[in-house]
């Protein structure tokens, strides 16, 4: 019976990656959180900067995956 061949070992993450990865979601977070609490002192109302917020956090985790899906 011959001997099981493991698996190769996955490369390490580079800390890049994960700074990268950081600036990706917290700059969505502040840019469209910022362009929501613009809207809302201009407009006067208080539902855009929470809806600024959680569209920054998604377009976030979507370039994320954009950019980190693909070999």
């Amino acid at each position: 019976m011959p001997p099981e061949e493991e698996p190769p070992p996955t490369p390490p993450v580079a800390p890049v990656d994960a700074y990268a990865v950081l600036s990706y979601l917290l700059g969505g977070v502040i840019l469209y959180g910022g362009i929501g609490w613009l809207v809302d002192a201009w407009l006067g109302t208080r539902g855009f900067v929470a809806a600024g917020i959680v569209l920054g956090a998604a377009a976030g985790v979507w370039l994320v995956w954009l950019r980190y899906s693909r070999p």
